[in-house]
């Protein structure tokens, strides 16, 4: 499968659970996750810290087409009245919340019965051409291409008293890469970035040549990724609820 998106196509299906669903998209930043998302029909509310991100998404030439509605603000203190939401998302980015007040506000704005979503994109090193463009850019920077995506922050959900024990689906995501791109994302290395020039040479001529050897043109080399989705339905047991504190009140009925 051949992908031209940030997630494989079933990916928003399987995050929402079926269904028409009000979603909050946590961190959105570019929203490749939200305009999925609004594409399957769903409403879907991006929430960003970063004002820059915040206008460029609301600038997007399709954003009203999609209807995404863009609000400034953090995971760790939503701006919504509680129970707003079918469904809150977090694309490639849970680790970097402080996981006691983000969960708790997550749980309040949840509906009952709804749940919390999460997605991570992991390359697949397994392939052994990846296995091959790891070991060359490793002889530069050992700590390079270690794998370190975040997700291990998953652990939060399975030990928070707000959610019941995550369910988990992985798929595979192929995402094309030209020439250009692979050596520009080997060249965006901070380390590599420090080389001499004489090494970067060698390194970007060696990337260049793996390229050549595993391509076959006029087809970009499609690089192996996994995104892995977990779901965790909200409990609100242990929920501070704040009914009588103002919010951004949105109304449940479609």
């Amino acid at each position: 499968m051949r992908s031209t998106t940030a997630y494989p196509p079933a990916v928003p299906g399987w995050l929402t659970d079926g269904g028409r669903r009000r979603v909050l998209d946590l961190g959105s930043g570019r929203g490749a996750l939200a305009a999925m998302l609004a594409v399957d029909g769903h409403e879907v509310f991006c929430l960003d810290e970063d004002l820059y991100a915040v206008n460029r998404l609301a600038a997007r030439t399709d954003a009203d087409q999609l209807g995404l509605n863009v609000v400034a603000g953090q995971a760790e203190s939503l701006p919504f009245a509680d129970r707003s939401f079918d469904v809150v998302t977090a694309a490639q980015n849970l680790h970097r919340f402080a996981p006691g007040l983000a969960l708790a506000e997550i749980a309040r704005v949840l509906v009952p019965g709804g749940h919390l979503a999460i997605t991570y994109n992991t390359r697949d090193d397994t392939v052994p051409w990846v296995k091959r463009l790891t070991r060359l850019v490793q002889q530069y920077d050992p700590a390079v291409m270690q794998g370190d995506f975040g997700h291990g922050s998953i652990d939060w959900i399975t030990e928070s008293p707000y959610f019941d024990q995550p369910r988990t689906r992985n798929f595979r995501n192929w995402i094309p890469a030209t020439r250009a791109q692979m050596l520009a994302m080997v060249e965006r290395s901070q380390a590599v970035a420090g080389l001499s020039e004489a090494q970067r040479a060698e390194l970007l001529q060696g990337v260049g040549e793996l390229y050549d050897a595993n391509a076959r043109p006029p087809e970009p080399l499609l690089l192996p990724w996994q995104t892995t989705c977990w779901r965790a339905e909200v409990d609100h047991t242990e929920v501070v609820f704040t009914d009588d504190e103002p919010g951004l009140d949105i109304p449940l009925d479609f």
